[in-house]
């Protein structure tokens, strides 16, 4: 089935929202940080129990005394932190808090009762705890023969964390293998079994009392326990108390909110009539009875070994075998026995017949089902009892038949019609029971039983053994291995019915059951609270089976306390409402903003202070609402709150305490909310409307709107024109300046001399193109100052005798001043003579006499043709080859034989900046033609003169673009004292211009510097400020509207150069003209051109003079930033910079120091860029997101530099693909999941009792999120486990990508899609180590080299690999048709749609081309089709008819086949945008 992409639907208004537990976590750890704690936490509804507290008599003397409490509930709705499993949550506060404040050389040890229990705890350290070296021991292990000291020693080699089962630690204290002051923490789960003689008592009284009050001898003491008591007696609690030298603590806060939470189970009596007692055994029972009675001992092997060893021992030990019957054998077929009428009593002939069955049917074929096999047992043991139970096989069970109701006991068939009757949808139960064997068999009933089997599917849960030595024995059914899933599958709901022993009262983690069952009466108080505490959901009901004739007494006891329970809840909640009515003590605490009116009262706090933290940056698995603790005045009846905010917030208003003291949580919590808001008004943190800042800074809002709703383009002033001031510089004095300019016209060099009334910039080489295959260089001479004394009416006339022998139709020969003037490179008192020569016509008949070359000879000029120019190449008596129009000239002429002119027409190319396309050929005028010398003339100016005067046009427009470059160093940009003018040239060059230079490449550079200087600054400016401000300021900064409007303010706008020169619009310019007053005119312009310019000279600053430039340009167009160097801004967020809370570095972060390649010495940088704003700890470390942001610029800046300065010369397109690749989130996650370090573990001894037990060493690999700080949250573990997998199974694909493919590997990536703390982390690392390495860009490219990210740079760049995203490159290969994407859910409830997941189907045009199924992300959903739609295209059409990446970057820099030199080409420019979205898709 699939169903439309939507957001996920929000709960409804009546549902009660979940309670918070952080308050309760921050509570208990900052209390067990200073002292010894025994936490007590119960996991049943309000139950009464004695607490022992400390209070003075009058004559100072402390007195303690017991008093009457209860502890708080936990119910449905109420997070897991409440239930049993988050005694363990508590623990792990607790142990990443010693871990990161203890020595190296000590370590943490976690105690558990049961071996089951220790397993799943040490599961659970492992998902929480990846870069912390945990042990599990249990006997299993074969603990046992470590005999030697050394052996403990390399076991518990680095191993920060041990879970262990009590005993194993005791034996190791009781040998001297490990010492208690090697512990920094001891913990003991399930503490309330600290009594009498217990391992967990012995450990305390032996080894921790004796030496209590030794310094750093003794480790700190946490005890978890759902409930301190064992009994109903009092004194209890305070001699745990005192076994465990600890105080016990329950939870002061959130009382009130937690009875809202509350959920009675309905206790029930499930009675059951007596079985008969003289029903008939059935067969098989009764074959097993006689057995074990018809049992001759006297074969028994243990009998016959001794008596054939004859000696006098063996012969006591054989009598007293014989006379008790106390043999291996024996007991064997005893216990069967037992436990067989034992089934028989208790569920009935069926389920003893099924139950003996199973036992020989495992024995038979050596399948024992505990956790050891029957390696103990000799062969004669064995042929003995198959020899004595052999004709038990001859009977056949059918254990797959639902039985009759005459072949289950009365007890059996009460319970069944329980379970029919209670089951249901939504139904989650736990059936307690006294036996392993009634586990199997029921499980295997209600499985198979017709009235059950429908209803319920069945888990199975029991204890297992901790001694490895055990035998197994032939009574045993239940295999444990079956068992390794039941948990998960009644969490996940694949299973709604658990059958288990006692195992599952305590400790271990079992999700919310509805109907919790007793087969058997609870064995004591503890075990009815501990089982009464699973029943946990709404309207949860716990049953507990009597017989008919049950002792009613002890029922009643259970009753009372049944009625004492809720009539405490109902007495807490009729104070909570009389507290609520009576209270009205805010009604005088108002805080006023005078300048705007806005006022907060008590009542408003709490929601102003929840709408605060709810625009918080949003983070998945971080909860943002704020926590509340509270403390007790001495009184015992007031309350006081303090509130902590998310660690995204600053540490100088994270925490506030409430300014009073008040009788019910309610209003204390208000006050606290009340103290913390006015603290974040007076941090600046909100506005004067006390609203958070991001709800009115208008000119952010406002930019946002620039960059979604710009218009396309907008007035602007024309280009600035130079000429006026030159010309008015001719007025000016007598000072001139000159030039030489120097023409490489093939191996020849013509010199020309420019003269000018004011200085002009030294220019740059220029490069014409006047064929296709030929260029001209033209340099220039440093510009210098002259005393001109001659006639400058000479050089005017000269420079229009140049110009009229190329240009006459376009200008007058009389009119004269020019603003630049151009002459041969003669001696001045020369021109006057060489302009007399120069001027005028000659007959062409004089070429005859001289035969001069064409260089030599001026232009030769058909009067018959209204005076064409020709170049003249020759004299030719006979021509060769002439065309249809000369033969008919030459016949009416007569003049066959006489001497011809050979020449060629002049080219009318004009534009000679840009190479020639093929279709304009010049050489093609340069066909040989014949005239006659009668009907020509011949100009007096060398034909080489009047070819440099055909570039005079070409080199004024360099002159002009050089004079506003110049005007704009010396004016706009003066303050960054640019050495490099041309840098500044191509900056403010679009690409419609269609220079041989456009801006692109230095915008590409200009926009990673003013990103990286805009974040560094917002973060120095504004330390206090989270990472929504920051990037909501900074989104306002480096806009394109906010850019595009101070490029007019300042105006630089008048300096773009948008239009193409046009040779032929061109016209020579004259002062006259110039003086005169022109218009203001206005043109149109793109505002992204506006804001590109300004990131181009940015990137222009940067080519000239690094950052220093950078910062004095930033300083001309965001004049309002108060901008600083990176260097001071470093400086000051290295001062921010919290200092270690510790004396100690915690040892194991140690290991990633190496691992990034980077020795911090400022620590705390290191564990801020690690902490998630999930965690939860004692210390004031920040979360890593204002690292994160501030590398997310710092990788930009490098990465943009390594591409920027490569080098071969790139396209700018080629270079955004790079960079949005190699920036993207995906592949930084990538790297850093593949970049791990191996760290030495120490293997356990091989359990094989016929070795000697020695440690091996192995090599665990942690990558850098392993060392992740962050909360508990199952959805984050969940996350990271799920990632994980992905990379196991795509990694070698990308890592070949990356090091031989020859494409970028997108589409992988995407399938990866790892959460985005994985790329975080690692920009928050960079961070990190930049202002700890004192702003060295240089250390973080050696982190980023040590990643892989920089080698692929290299690889990127020198190889050519493919960049296009698949998406992209469908559109290119997709031409004018749409491309369109329809993404659906697939739930995977349709047999035709068996993968669930994302469905995407792309179509081009009218026709579907791909569809793929299956993926986790719309993203990689869309990716993958994207590519496999471009492989079908490719396979249809061929490669020869695809269009690829390269074809699309010269697609998208060739200019338009529509071109216009009037129009501003921005189809590039638009183009960069579409490569930014994808960057911001991907990201």
């Amino acid at each position: 089935m699939s169903v439309p992409c939507a957001d996920n639907a929000t709960a409804s208004k009546g549902d009660l929202a979940p309670m918070d537990p952080r308050g309760y976590q921050l509570e208990m750890l900052a209390e067990s940080m200073s002292k010894n704690i025994i936490i007590a936490v119960g996991n049943l509804y309000p139950l009464p129990y004695f607490q022992s507290q400390t209070s003075h008599t009058a004559d100072g003397h402390r007195k303690r005394q017991n008093t009457y409490v209860r502890e708080p509930d936990d119910r449905s709705g109420v997070p897991s932190l409440w239930v049993a499993k988050t005694e363990v949550d508590r623990a792990l506060l607790r142990i990443g808090a010693e871990l990161d404040r203890c020595s190296p050389e000590k370590l943490v040890w976690f105690l558990c009762p049961t071996v089951v229990l220790a397993q799943q705890q040490y599961d659970y350290f492992g998902r929480h705890l990846h870069c912390v070296q945990i042990r599990l021991l249990t006997g299993n292990d074969g603990v046992d023969r470590w005999g030697k000291k050394q052996i403990w020693d390399d076991v518990l080699k680095d191993i920060k964390l041990v879970v262990s089962t009590y005993q194993i630690l005791l034996d190791a204290l009781v040998h001297g293998f490990v010492g208690i002051r090697r512990l920094a923490l001891l913990i003991h789960d399930e503490c309330h079994n600290c009594t009498k003689e217990s391992s967990a008592n012995r450990i305390m009284q032996e080894f921790y009392h004796p030496k209590h009050g030794l310094v750093d001898e003794v480790p700190h003491i946490l005890g978890l326990s759902a409930s301190p008591i064992m009994n109903s007696k009092q004194g209890g609690l305070e001699k745990i108390e005192q076994n465990m030298h600890a105080l016990s603590r329950t939870p002061k806060l959130h009382r009130e909110e937690l009875l809202l939470y509350v959920h009675l189970p309905e206790m029930a009596i499930l009675k059951y009539p007596e079985p008969v007692s003289d029903l008939e055994k059935p067969p098989l029972l009764k074959g097993l009875l006689r057995i074990y009675s018809d049992l001759d001992i006297r074969a028994d092997p243990y009998v016959v070994k001794l008596r054939a060893a004859g000696h006098g021992d063996d012969f006591k030990q054989m009598r007293e075998a014989l006379m008790t019957r106390k043999t291996y054998c024996q007991d064997q077929i005893k216990s069967l026995c037992v436990m067989a009428v034992n089934v028989y009593e208790e569920l009935g002939p069926w389920a003893a017949e099924l139950y003996i069955y199973i036992c020989l049917q495992n024995f038979q074929s050596r399948r024992m089902p505990s956790v050891v096999n029957f390696e103990g047992l000799d062969e004669d043991e064995r042929a003995y009892l198959l020899r004595a139970i052999a004709p038990l096989f001859e009977f056949k069970i059918d254990d797959q038949s639902s039985p009759e109701d005459s072949e289950l006991s009365p007890k059996v068939r009460v319970l069944l019609d329980c379970l029919h009757a209670e089951s249901g949808p939504g139904f989650a139960g736990l059936v307690f029971v006294q036996t392993r064997a009634s586990v199997r068999l029921l499980a295997q009933l209600v499985s198979i039983h017709s009235r059950t089997k429908d209803r319920l599917i069945v888990g199975t849960f029991v204890g297992t053994s901790n001694h490895a030595k055990r035998k197994s024995s032939i009574a045993e059914v239940h295999n444990v291995l079956d068992q390794g899933e039941t948990l998960d599958d009644l969490r996940y709901g694949r299973k709604n019915l658990i059958i288990a022993t006692s195992v599952l009262e305590e400790g271990i983690d079992v999700s919310a059951t509805n109907t919790v069952i007793c087969f058997e009466k609870p064995s004591n108080l503890k075990s009815f609270i501990q089982r009464r505490g699973r029943a946990r959901s709404a309207k949860s009901k716990y049953i507990i089976m009597f017989r008919e004739d049950y002792q009613k007494n002890i029922l009643h006891t259970w009753e009372q306390l049944e009625d004492h329970m809720k009539q405490m809840y109902m007495d807490d909640m009729r104070r909570l409402e009389e507290i609520r009515q009576q209270e009205d003590e805010e009604s005088g605490k108002i805080f006023k903003i005078e300048s705007t009116g806005a006022q907060m009262s008590l009542k408003d706090a709490v929601r102003h202070l929840n709408h605060w933290c709810s625009v918080l940056p949003n983070t998945q698995y971080a909860d943002l609402r704020p926590v509340y603790t509270l403390e007790y005045h001495t009184d015992g009846t007031h309350i006081r709150a303090r509130v902590l905010l998310p660690k995204s917030v600053d540490k100088t208003v994270r925490e506030t305490l409430g300014g009073s003291w008040w009788k019910s949580e309610k209003f204390a919590k208000r006050d606290a909310a009340f103290e913390a808001y006015i603290a974040l008004y007076h941090a600046g943190l909100v506005n004067e409307h006390l609203l958070p800042l991001i709800a009115t800074d208008e000119a952010a809002l406002k930019a946002y709107s620039d960059i979604e709703k710009r218009p396309n383009v907008v007035k602007v002033r024309e280009t600035l024109s130079p000429w006026p001031e030159v010309a008015a510089a001719w007025h000016a004095g007598p000072t001139r300046f000159q030039s030489t300019i120097q023409f490489s016209i093939g191996q020849s060099v013509v010199p020309m001399r420019m003269i000018s009334p004011s200085a002009l910039p030294n220019l740059k080489r220029l490069t014409l193109y006047p064929e296709t295959d030929s260029v001209i260089h033209v340099d220039f001479d440093p510009v210098t100052r002259i005393e001109y004394t001659g006639d400058i009416k000479v050089s005017d006339t000269i420079t229009m005798l140049l110009l009229f022998s190329i240009y006459r139709s376009r200008m007058s020969n009389d009119r004269r001043g020019f603003p630049v003037l151009f002459e041969p490179f003669i001696d001045i008192t020369e021109r006057e003579k060489w302009l007399a020569g120069a001027t005028g016509t000659r007959p062409a008949s004089t070429l005859l006499v001289n035969s001069p070359t064409c260089m030599q000879s001026g232009i030769v000029r058909d009067l018959s043709m209204n005076g064409v120019p020709y170049i003249f190449s020759g004299v030719k008596y006979r021509p060769v080859e002439i065309d249809g129009a000369q033969a008919e000239r030459l016949a009416e002429s007569d003049m066959e034989l006489a001497p011809f002119l050979a020449v060629s027409k002049l080219s009318k190319r004009t534009d000679f900046l840009h190479p020639v396309v093929n279709n304009e050929d010049p050489k093609k005028a340069r066909v040989p033609m014949y005239l006659a010398p009668d009907t020509c003339t011949v100009d007096n100016l060398p034909y080489t003169n009047s070819q440099c005067a055909m570039y005079i046009p070409c080199i004024m427009h360099h002159v002009e673009v050089a004079l506003i470059t110049k005007y704009l160093c010396d004016n706009l940009l003066s303050p960054v004292h640019f050495e490099n003018h041309h840098l500044v040239t191509t900056a403010i060059t679009t690409s419609s211009a269609r220079e041989a230079y456009d801006y692109q490449s230095l915008e590409f550079m200009g926009d990673s510097c003013l990103k990286v200087y805009a974040t560094i600054n917002l973060m120095a400016m504004h330390p206090n400020w989270h990472e929504g401000y920051l990037t909501l300021k900074k989104g306002y900064m480096v806009s394109n509207g906010r850019l595009a409007l101070t490029a007019q303010q300042t105006g630089l706008d008048q300096y773009i150069i948008t239009k193409a020169f046009t040779g032929y619009k061109w016209k020579p310019l004259y002062n006259e003209d110039l003086l005169q007053s022109q218009p203001a005119n206005n043109r149109e312009m793109s505002t992204k051109i506006l804001a590109d310019v300004v990131e181009a000279l940015l990137g222009a600053a940067f080519v000239d003079g690094g950052y220093p430039k950078v910062l004095a340009c930033l300083s001309i167009f965001l004049p309002e930033v108060p901008w600083r160097s990176l260097s001071d801004c470093r400086e000051v967020l290295h001062k921010l910079a919290i200092p270690n809370e510790y004396s100690l570095f915690p040892h194991h972060y140690s290991h990633l120091e190496v691992l990034i390649n980077h020795r911090f010495n400022t620590k705390s940088l290191l564990l801020e860029a690690l902490t998630h704003p999930s965690h939860l700890g004692p210390d004031d470390t920040p979360s890593y997101q204002r690292l994160e942001f501030m590398g997310d610029a710092l990788l930009d800046i490098i990465i943009t530099t390594r591409v920027f300065q490569h080098r071969s010369s790139l396209k700018p397109l080629r270079m955004h693909l790079l960079r949005t690749a190699l920036v993207n989130a995906n592949f930084l996650a990538f790297v850093g999941m593949r970049h791990c370090i191996s760290i030495a573990r120490t293997s356990l001894p091989a359990k094989d009792p016929g070795t000697v037990p020695s440690a091996s060493e192995s090599f665990v690999n942690h990558p850098i999120w392993h060392f992740m700080r962050h909360g508990h949250s199952a959805d984050l573990i969940k996350a990271q486990a799920s990632c994980h997998t992905r990379f196991v199974e795509l990694e070698p694909a990308i890592s070949e990508a990356l090091v031989n493919g020859d494409s970028y590997p997108w589409t992988l990536l995407a399938t990866l899609a790892p959460e985005k703390f994985f790329s975080d982390i690692i920009e928050s690392i960079i961070a990190a180590i930049y202002i700890d390495s004192a702003g060295s860009l240089a250390a973080c490219e050696t982190f980023l080299t040590a990643l892989g990210v920089l080698p692929y740079v290299d690889r990127a760049l020198d190889s050519g690999i493919a960049m296009l995203h698949p998406k992209e490159e469908l559109g290119i290969v997709a031409g004018n048709e749409t491309v369109k994407y329809e993404v659906v859910v697939i739930d995977g409830k349709d047999e035709q749609e068996v993968k669930p997941g994302y469905k995407c189907k792309v179509s081009i045009g009218q026709h579907e081309v791909a569809v793929v199924f299956g993926a986790r992300t719309r993203i990689e959903a869309e990716t993958r089709a994207a590519e496999e739609a471009v492989k079908s295209i490719k396979q249809h059409m061929g490669e020869l008819a695809t269009r690829t990446e390269d074809q699309g970057l010269e697609q998208a820099e060739a200019p338009d086949e529509d071109y216009r030199p009037d129009d501003d080409n921005e189809g590039e420019e638009e183009y960069f945008d579409a490569v930014d979205v994808v960057n911001e898709m991907e990201v």
